[in-house]
């Protein structure tokens, strides 16, 4: 998980290149990506990742972006709001997790609803996730 400030730039780009080259990473996700749209598209191309799921910024605030390999994990998009996304994720059909990709708003009210709605994810999601509500 990386949060890149945007994602307009050819620094930023070179670095996200050097990045995947270094860790090759079968899931990324990145936050505050400022933009929206066909961008996400174009990146996934870039990478070489086949599955993608995306939360736009709201103007050119937030926007969480993830990424991942069809071949290599199964991907379930299980809920997605414009300051989270969570997926059960398997590798090789193996036990699945849970990813919570968040980017919380400033906002202390909207990050209120935030905490509200992962709390009531993990109540009904019962032992299978643990949150910290600080």
């Amino acid at each position: 998980m990386w949060n890149v400030q945007g994602t307009g730039d050819r620094a930023f780009l070179a670095a996200l290149r050097e990045t995947m080259r270094i860790n090759q990473p079968n899931v990324l996700a990145l936050v505050e990506t400022h933009m929206g749209g066909d961008h996400v598209q174009r990146i996934a191309t870039m990478l070489g990742y086949n599955g993608h799921t995306r939360v736009d910024a709201q103007g050119f605030s937030g926007g969480i972006w993830i990424y991942w390999r069809h071949e290599i994990v199964i991907v379930k998009l299980v809920r997605q709001h414009n300051q989270y996304i969570i997926m059960e994720i398997s590798r090789n059909r193996a036990t699945p997790w849970y990813f919570t990709t968040v980017y919380a708003s400033p906002d202390p009210t909207q990050r209120q609803n935030l905490w509200k709605e992962l709390r009531d994810f993990a109540i009904n999601y019962g032992s299978l996730v643990e949150i910290s509500m600080r």
